[in-house]
């Protein structure tokens, strides 16, 4: 007997319709006409089945149980989810973020930390990180390395965070140059990558050219090109940055140095895509990546911010893959959907592949909760530790929507990857880890929606070609 999966999902596409299997995610084309004969066929009293299907779409009947949109038994669904279930990442350790400091110089109104909260920021550590606790931080990384499963997917990487990381120069640089002596006795770190994610006030001539020499990428945070995009990013007196930051991005072109950008979204930035285009022509920018805007108590978004953010970021991909540019979260899906492959986790914590060190050497899962030390659980004098059999990072790694009842039902679910589960966890009354992000529920379905579209388009515009 043949079925319409659970997992299978129409698109209307004008003079065509889209079948999509959610887990499967290979898109079959059909005419209106086959669409209909098949509703027809399927909808009918007559027993379905392959030996007796109609003429006119035997070819696309087949080709519809191929990729699983059509099911010949009743328990097909349940084999499916079970293998894809069975395919989520145990923990396994390739990312560190290194909390060099706590503290921040800005005070940006969404900030996801806390910092624009005076209450929240009281728990943040005045201490930064010694060079001591960063050694030991670099063994226990090394440890977790040499632990887990490495693989091409799975590279080693270290990020420099905070707070702002560049309050405590000195130690990110004896963190670089101790891990860079390491790549030639220690196999896991040979690809190691290394970024600094910063606010870039505090960058100068002498540490661009210093992070540049030892092979850090620099990822600064902005908010878009004009001042009313930027009006939410503030230092801690309530001042504007945004004039002394295109101070530091021409310093930047100037000296030669790449830099990414780390775009969240404002209100204002959303307006418009063309002001983001003009920052990347002026500064030759080749990567960024767009950060949509989290909820708590202390900061509420309306509505309709997730719907027009999500909008955006598919308006600036379309302009950007003309360019050439790279931005990492469309990226993301985007690889999902043209191999074929579940998008488990939007992030490392969530796939069990992160570790987070602050400056007094605990470490937990989220560089997200290091306000509370919430989910921090271990500290970097433990030798034992191993992430693989660790309650805590078992349970992050199983954050994934397919493992989600609410989520089973929804056409995202292969290409969504869940989202963040701090916001989860804040942007509603009795949120939990497990709760949903529906920032993502939004992104996420209008993201499959345009790359099944654009695919359409692509193919018919090849067969005018051809």
């Amino acid at each position: 007997m043949v079925s319409l999966s659970r997992f299978a999902h129409a698109y209307n596409l004008g003079e065509a319709v889209a079948l999509i299997h959610s887990l499967r995610m290979k898109p079959v084309y059909l005419t209106n006409d086959i669409y209909q004969s098949l509703k027809v066929y399927l909808d009918s009293a007559v027993r379905v089945s392959i030996e007796n299907i109609p003429q006119n779409i035997q070819e696309e009947f087949r080709e519809l149980i191929k990729c699983k949109v059509l099911v010949q038994s009743d328990d097909e669904d349940e084999q499916v989810l079970h293998f894809i279930r069975s395919r989520i990442p145990k923990p396994s350790i390739s990312v560190c973020y290194f909390i060099l400091s706590e503290q921040c110089n800005l005070a940006c109104k969404y900030c996801f930390l806390g910092n624009n909260s005076a209450d929240t920021r009281k728990s943040f550590s005045h201490e930064s990180m010694s060079v001591k606790t960063a050694d030991k931080a670099i063994d226990f990384y090394v440890r977790q390395l040499n632990l887990s499963e490495y693989n091409e997917i799975r590279k080693p990487m270290v990020i420099f965070y905070g707070g702002e990381p560049l309050i405590n120069f000195d130690v990110l640089e004896h963190i670089a140059t101790r891990l860079n002596s390491l790549r030639k006795t220690e196999n896991h770190l040979e690809n190691l990558e290394m970024s600094v994610i910063t606010n870039g006030l505090r960058l100068n001539e002498e540490r661009l050219l210093k992070l540049k020499q030892l092979g850090i990428q620099i990822a600064i945070s902005i908010d878009g090109f004009t001042e009313e995009a930027n009006n939410m990013r503030v230092d801690v007196l309530g001042k504007p940055v945004f004039t002394r930051l295109l101070k530091v991005l021409d310093e930047c072109k100037r000296l030669d140095v790449n830099v990414s950008l780390s775009v969240t979204l404002s209100e204002e930035t959303i307006k418009s895509t063309e002001h983001i285009f003009e920052l990347i022509k002026q500064y030759d920018i080749k990567g960024l990546g767009f950060n949509i805007m989290m909820s708590d108590e202390t900061f509420i978004l309306p509505q309709s911010y997730n719907e027009n953010a999500a909008s955006f970021i598919i308006d600036a991909f379309i302009k950007f893959r003309e360019l050439g540019i790279y931005e990492d979260r469309m990226m993301r899906k985007l690889d999902a959907f043209a191999k074929s492959q579940v998008y488990f986790s939007d992030c490392a914590a969530t796939a069990g592949g992160q570790i987070v060190i602050v400056p007094d050497g605990r470490v937990g899962v989220c560089h997200g909760c290091v306000a509370g030390k919430k989910f921090f659980i271990s500290v970097v004098d433990d030798n034992k530790f191993d992430a693989r059999t660790n309650a805590t990072f078992l349970e992050w790694s199983q954050l994934s929507p397919v493992n989600n009842e609410e989520c089973l039902d929804c056409v995202a679910l292969g290409i969504c990857g869940g989202g963040c589960p701090v916001n989860a966890m804040h942007s509603k009354p009795n949120g939990t880890l497990h709760s949903i992000d529906e920032r993502f529920c939004v992104h996420s379905k209008k993201t499959l929606e345009f790359l099944i579209k654009d695919l359409y388009n692509n193919i018919l515009s090849a067969g005018v070609k051809k």
